[in-house]
């Protein structure tokens, strides 16, 4: 396997050579080296026990570290009301509860119920519903934290006969409060709802947690109900005897068992400050992070931002314990590490937050999802996000190389950046691979700046007779919209395959991120550029499809072929920079289907 450490290396052109303006570590591949696997699932880093043998109520510390997922809606509902009809959704339950466990490695899911689900029938069609899901979830090794009411988005319009249809561009449009505005009347309206989901599964070791409110809004009429509402929720699942922890939002309150918080900020400190705010009951975020959205100044803390937080606090605290001292993160004491729901949802669905929430409806679908780990088809928004939590939740690295230029320092806890200089000419940066490249497929989240000429990656980069680059060339000349795969020997540099990119309609965005992706197999390549959910469907149809790659090649020329078997993995900028979130090489195995 190559694995190795990416530490200042040498970008060059056939002109001139230039250092590297970022030189970060790895973290992910610093624990895959260890002799000691921090990553491991059960590690033993927390010197506390699981909850089911140490929670008590009157708020003892609260083990989530192994509290690893994300918000799941299946990917055809919008909101969810879809537990009325879960016959409708088994399938797709059933898939796609496998594809989060086979592709991201997930061991939880946060799970929203609606007081209009139950209020249908008298709980009878949602505590049937939720027993189906949770055997469903089991047979993956999942387990469920359950959220009862919520005030996000619309008070209106829940309806079990009438379906909400999304609308393309607004952001989680069909989302509905729950409870409603009609049936925010009197507090005990919602004792039952409560009493009878708490007593069927108080004791199921499938419920992870309970969750009171998501977000509660003091400002909501009636004043102060949802307040008072959430007051109330604890106190009936205590007297349930619930076995499992009551949380609630926001952070550290009187109605929730540790500190339940949402972030959606690369400000990793700021995490850290309100994670560790009572170190005494632990913490958990239930909401993080989400991805740098085009055409917005920063970030919003994207799933390796989070999951490089969540390695770097557990190498910190397993070093403590080595060295038998306190541990602390940018003066917070660390005596746990919190499980995390990392970004919004599972499914880049018609729950539609692959937009942001301040877009406009009628967007073009976004070049990279601001949310969702998964498209219809199961294959994952990023291999690389899906490798990283695979290693985060099984302590197995699959990286042939990592790139992602964060910093490894407790107190470096914000964004960071490769910068690939580009010049006049082509300029070459080399990725430091322990062995020579064959196959694999490599990926790049890239930022093309207006005015650049050419942008890409180098596959088994080497150097010709007249020490000129070679290789085979995947990128976009930014004056045309081509993207194209080329091959560059000392006989002739042919263009394999192209496709022009104004043709797609999330195709190139300039002054924001793209992703690039090539596979390579022997003489075989297949390239993605901004996969996107309408590549899931049909466009003629609308039936579902697996989404393809925009080119499938072949070199058939053997004297090349034989010239360019095995070689570097570079990155390529001519007439401006390109700045690289991340670059990683993984195996062929982590494609979801066979591609080539």
């Amino acid at each position: 396997m190559l694995v190795t450490l990416d530490h200042g290396n040498w970008g060059r052109s056939s002109m001139s050579m230039s250092l590297r303006t970022c030189s970060a570590l790895s973290l992910i591949l610093v624990f895959a080296c260890t002799a000691t696997n921090v990553l491991a699932a059960g590690d033993g880093l927390i010197p506390q026990q699981k909850w089911a043998s140490t929670f008590v109520s009157d708020r003892g510390f609260v083990n989530t570290s192994q509290w690893i997922g994300t918000s799941y809606t299946p990917s055809s509902a919008s909101n969810s009301l879809w537990w009325w009809k879960f016959e409708d959704y088994r399938e797709e339950v059933t898939r796609e509860l496998r594809w989060a466990k086979t592709h991201l490695g997930f061991k939880a899911l946060r799970m929203f119920l609606h007081t209009t689900v139950y209020d249908g029938d008298g709980g009878k069609t949602l505590l049937a519903s939720m027993e189906k899901f949770l055997d469903i979830a089991a047979a993956n090794n999942i387990s469920a934290g359950f959220v009862f009411f919520g005030d996000c988005w619309s008070a209106t319009g829940a309806s079990l006969s009438d379906p909400c249809k999304p609308v393309k561009g607004r952001h989680n449009g069909c989302w509905k409060m729950s409870p409603q505005a009609k049936d925010r009347t009197t507090v005990e309206r919602f004792k039952p709802y409560v009493a009878d989901v708490a007593n069927k599964f108080k004791d199921d070791k499938r419920v992870l947690w309970w969750e009171v409110y998501n977000e509660p809004n003091d400002k909501l009429a009636p004043a102060g109900f949802s307040i008072q509402l959430r007051q109330a929720a604890y106190t009936w699942l205590k007297t349930a005897g619930v076995k499992q922890p009551v949380l609630s939002c926001w952070d550290d309150n009187n109605s929730t068992d540790t500190v339940n918080t949402h972030k959606y900020t690369s400000e990793m400190d700021d995490w850290s400050q309100i994670v560790y705010e009572n170190p005494f009951i632990g913490g958990f975020v239930s909401e993080a992070g989400a991805r740098w959205y085009q055409g917005y100044s920063a970030g919003s803390g994207s799933p390796l931002m989070v999951i490089n937080w969540l390695v770097a606090l557990r190498l910190r605290y397993a070093n403590c314990k080595l060295a038998n001292r306190p541990c602390t993160v940018d003066g917070h004491g660390v005596n746990f590490v919190p499980g995390v729901m990392v970004s919004w949802e599972l499914m880049v669905g018609n729950s539609n937050c692959r937009w942001h929430g301040n877009t406009s409806d009628i967007n073009p679908e976004p070049a990279i999802p601001w949310t969702g780990h998964l498209f219809p088809d199961g294959s994952p928004v990023s291999l690389t996000e899906a490798a990283a939590l695979r290693n985060l939740t099984s302590g197995h690295s699959e990286f042939m190389y990592l790139n992602t230029s964060l910093w490894s320092g407790p107190s470096n806890w914000g964004d960071s950046y490769l910068t690939v200089y580009g010049g006049p000419v082509e300029t070459l940066w080399t990725a430091s691979l322990t062995e020579p490249m064959t196959d694999g497929v490599v990926e790049a989240s890239i930022w093309i700046k207006e005015g650049s000429y050419k942008a890409g990656i180098l596959l088994r980069q080497g150097w010709t007779a007249e020490a000129t680059f070679s290789g085979y060339y995947v990128g976009v000349n930014i004056q045309t919209q081509m993207l194209t795969i080329e091959r560059w020997s000392s006989k002739n540099s042919p263009v394999l395959g192209s496709v022009h990119l104004v043709e797609r309609e999330n195709g190139l965005i300039l002054n924001g991120w793209n992703m690039l992706r090539v596979a390579i197999k022997g003489n075989y390549s297949a390239v993605w550029f901004n996969p996107s959910h309408a590549d899931a469907f049909d466009k003629e149809t609308g039936k579902p499809q697996l989404i393809q790659p925009l080119i499938i090649t072949s070199d058939d020329d053997p004297q090349d072929q034989e010239e360019i078997a095995s070689g570097g993995l570079g990155l390529v900028a001519a007439g401006g920079n390109m700045t690289v979130d991340y670059i990683s090489l993984l195996p062929l195995s982590v494609l979801p289907f066979h591609v080539i």
